[in-house]
């Protein structure tokens, strides 16, 4: 017997509206990338603060250039500008061809130890040529390989 007290009442069914043509004029017509068109209404891209809550801000980040030095001591004094490379985060390829054996060991000692300090690497390519990066650069996986005459 409760449903009797419903019987007079009515029921009301919101069904969606369609745009005005009032509301039709506040739209805009947007470029896209492959050259066409698209409107958009001014209340869909709202305010700036309402923009970057519902989109991602993106970062661009550019991959540092890697540079190169080739060296070819001949005695101990030219280290300090290998070191200041390696200090600069530039990679150095040390050929010791004509250095001798004992000012050799000395080059390569002060080298590898400033590539040690700066969290460096080397990479030894032959007998003679070893390749020294910047902390950040993996030569693990570097291999020497054989030149095509």
């Amino acid at each position: 017997m409760e449903d009797e007290g419903r019987l007079g009442e009515e029921t009301v069914v919101s069904m969606p509206r369609q745009a005005s043509r009032a509301e039709a004029v506040d739209e805009e017509e947007l470029k896209v990338a492959n050259g066409g068109t698209v409107r958009v209404s001014s209340s869909y891209r709202g305010t700036a603060s309402q923009k970057s809550a519902r989109r991602p801000q993106l970062t661009v980040h550019s991959a540092p250039q890697l540079k190169v030095r080739v060296y070819v001591p001949t005695n101990f004094d030219e280290v300090t500008g290998i070191a200041d490379d390696l200090k600069a985060r530039m990679a150095v390829i040390v050929n010791y061809e004509k250095v001798e054996a004992e000012e050799q060991r000395r080059i390569c000692d002060f080298v590898n130890g400033a590539c040690y300090v700066s969290d460096g690497g080397a990479k030894r390519i032959s007998d003679y040529i070893v390749l020294y990066v910047p902390e950040g650069i993996d030569v693990s996986e570097a291999m020497s390989v054989a030149v095509l005459k």
